[in-house]
């Protein structure tokens, strides 16, 4: 999967009894993968709630293959695709950084809604980024 690379290290808290990442320790590494990927492409999270749009997950499916542990750096490959108007489906990959191997990998779907929770537009701006995806930095 060609995307977006961010990073996130295991913590303690995120792990149970035998060290092991807890499954519902994911689920706020792909908001923060989410929310990373819309900064890359110079949208602020941030700035699209002061514009009135709010952007509710609606779905998500999650595959875990092989554990992450307390410690490890794990790296989340994430790319978007624009499913109709007010739709955008965000895939992430996890990696443990330096391995080819998946951990996981999820789909994460989020509708644009207004602050009173009725469907709008994506604006043109994500649209048109989902298409091309951001740039890596360095």
């Amino acid at each position: 999967m060609a995307g977006f690379v961010s990073t996130v290290r295991v913590r303690y808290a995120e792990t149970d009894q035998m060290g092991v990442a807890h499954h519902g320790a994911y689920i706020p590494w792909f908001e923060e993968a989410r929310i990373e990927w819309l900064r890359a492409c110079g949208i602020s999270y941030r700035d699209l709630e002061r514009q009135g749009i709010l952007m509710p997950v609606v779905e998500v499916a999650i595959t875990y293959k092989r554990p992450l542990r307390f410690d490890d750096v794990a790296e989340l490959t994430t790319s978007a695709e624009v499913l109709g108007p007010s739709r955008v489906r965000f895939s992430t990959e996890v990696r443990l950084h330096g391995e080819d191997m998946l951990r996981a990998e999820a789909q994460v779907t989020v509708a644009a809604t207004t602050p009173e929770g009725r469907p709008t537009r994506l604006p043109a701006s994500l649209s048109a980024t989902a298409a091309q995806g951001p740039k890596q930095p360095g």
